[in-house]
């Protein structure tokens, strides 16, 4: 009879962690569904070390979150990369004249991929004047999270197509 219990117990537990991963997959479906429609895939986003400006001019806060994430690439010491500091890699704010930091990088988004684990992989095709870790020309990905009712980027990564 023991053996019954543990094996009913052990049977709910697998359920219920199922339930759970199918949950979090639909959920992440229906964020990109929702990311989707906030932007154009044809829109391009510019920055430029001279005309930087504080705030976002769009509806979307991953959008803006990626923006700020580009905008303390270009200057690390920009007024809002304090406040926003904690949304992203703490290798945006790493001080070396080594890195060729751009001055101006340009993106677009191409694609929105939800992942198992919670988070989302926003691609994009993207060009800048410097090399920073090479992540800043070509093809782009930031791993966006959202905690607390705000996007972070949780990682930058660069791939070849």
């Amino acid at each position: 009879m023991k053996n019954i219990l543990w094996i009913f117990c052990f049977i709910t537990l697998l359920s219920s962690c199922i339930k759970k991963e199918e949950k979090q997959i639909n959920n992440n479906e229906s964020t990109k569904q929702n990311i989707e429609s906030e932007i154009n895939k044809n829109t391009v986003f510019s920055f430029d070390i001279n005309t930087l400006k504080e705030g976002c001019e769009t509806q979307s806060q991953m959008i803006c979150t990626i923006n700020y994430s580009i905008k303390c690439t270009i200057n690390p010491t920009f007024s809002e990369c304090k406040q926003y500091k904690a949304f992203m890699p703490n290798f945006i704010f790493m001080q070396d004249e080594s890195l060729k930091r751009p001055t101006s990088q340009s993106y677009k988004i191409t694609k929105i991929k939800p992942l198992a684990d919670g988070t989302i992989e926003v691609y994009t095709q993207s060009t800048c004047n410097g090399n920073w870790f090479g992540l800043c020309n070509g093809n782009i990905i930031y791993v966006m999270d959202y905690q607390n009712n705000q996007w972070t980027v949780k990682d930058i990564y660069a791939i070849e197509i």
